[in-house]
């Protein structure tokens, strides 16, 4: 039996077709845990009309705390062999379970995973419309090495990694694993639960449909869990081993980056003096090792570079933002 855990806040509009989407799965030996964390709005109550509804349905009603901590709700109160997450406000592809428990059951995987893709409200139709989708995919077998570098990338896909929604895992290796109230919680989290697997299988379709609407929390201007997201690699660092030198050179350089990119972001807003005292204490605490441990000479020195002169990294970053919209708007 697969967990799906859902964690749900103030989502009443969206709520609906993220539940139907679950439960009308091809795969159908599930439980589905909507952790309703202090909704103000009708989400709680639609919680309960699925539940009387489905007897696959559990609802679980508590005081708003985040994401987070409805997350570890949710895991505390599941019981299937596998777990998997999804958001509130987005919808699955009606063959994503079903596609992600036969990835897993077809070798020696802890993990099997789909892609995700950003869609606007009502996008995820054209997609769902595909009845066969996902069901001849190709796989691909990513070691612990590629999970690890992939959640440290820069590319495009790096958020493919860093997400736990659209993932399925052996529950057994979740059993004492939490997520912790950071600006990435599901980074730290996805970093110790590739610490703990071997191999993991990827299905190379877009079957999770992460609904874009301007109340998300990633369309907003920078804010306290942006802020937070340098301290997330912080915790980072400290979970990899010391032994494990490419996975913490990975980890620094990308530390850098946010750090960098967090600290343009910043500028003259409320949070400048935050974040400027927050990357000095990074530094100190970490310049040692990215010296010794980074290998990648232009890399580590062109990060400095930008840190000592930021500067030159503000301009740089402004030529590109202006390329950007140049280029939407053509």
């Amino acid at each position: 039996m697969i967990s799906v855990i859902v964690t749900v806040y103030n989502i009443e509009k969206f709520l609906g077709p993220c539940i139907k989407s679950i439960l009308g799965s091809t795969y159908q030996d599930l439980e589905v845990i909507l952790v309703d964390d202090g909704s103000r709005d009708s989400s709680g109550e639609i919680c309960d009309q699925f539940a009387q509804a489905d007897g696959r349905v559990k609802v679980i009603h508590k005081v708003n705390a985040g994401v987070s901590q409805a997350r570890n709700t949710g895991l505390e109160a599941a019981t299937g062999d596998y777990i998997t997450f999804v958001d509130g406000d987005d919808v699955i592809h009606p063959n994503t379970l079903a596609v992600l428990m036969d990835a897993l059951a077809g070798g020696d995987y802890d993990v099997s995973m789909v892609y995700g893709i950003q869609v606007p409200d009502g996008g995820q139709d054209k997609f769902i419309a595909n009845k066969e989708l996902g069901l001849s995919a190709s796989r691909k077998v990513v070691s612990q090495s590629e999970m690890i570098r992939g959640l440290f990338g820069t590319s495009v896909d790096e958020f493919q990694y860093i997400v736990v929604w659209n993932k399925l895992y052996k529950s057994h290796l979740a059993q004492d694993l939490r997520f912790k109230d950071t600006g990435s919680e599901d980074l730290e989290w996805s970093l110790q639960m590739s610490l703990r697997m071997n191999k993991a299988v990827c299905v190379e379709e877009e079957m999770y449909y992460w609904i874009q609407h301007q109340s998300s929390m990633t369309h907003q201007e920078i804010n306290h869990t942006q802020v937070d997201r340098m301290n997330s690699y912080v915790l980072c660092l400290n979970d990899i081993p010391q032994d494990k030198t490419d996975y913490r050179a990975w980890c620094l350089v990308k530390m850098y980056k946010v750090l960098l990119h967090t600290r343009y972001n910043a500028r003259n807003t409320r949070f400048d003096d935050q974040v400027k005292s927050i990357s000095k204490s990074i530094y100190k605490n970490t310049i040692g090792e990215y010296m010794a441990s980074v290998k990648a000479g232009t890399m580590k020195y062109g990060l400095l570079c930008f840190y000592h002169l930021p500067w030159v990294y503000n301009r740089f970053m402004d030529r590109q933002v202006a390329r950007l919209k140049k280029s939407r708007n053509a």
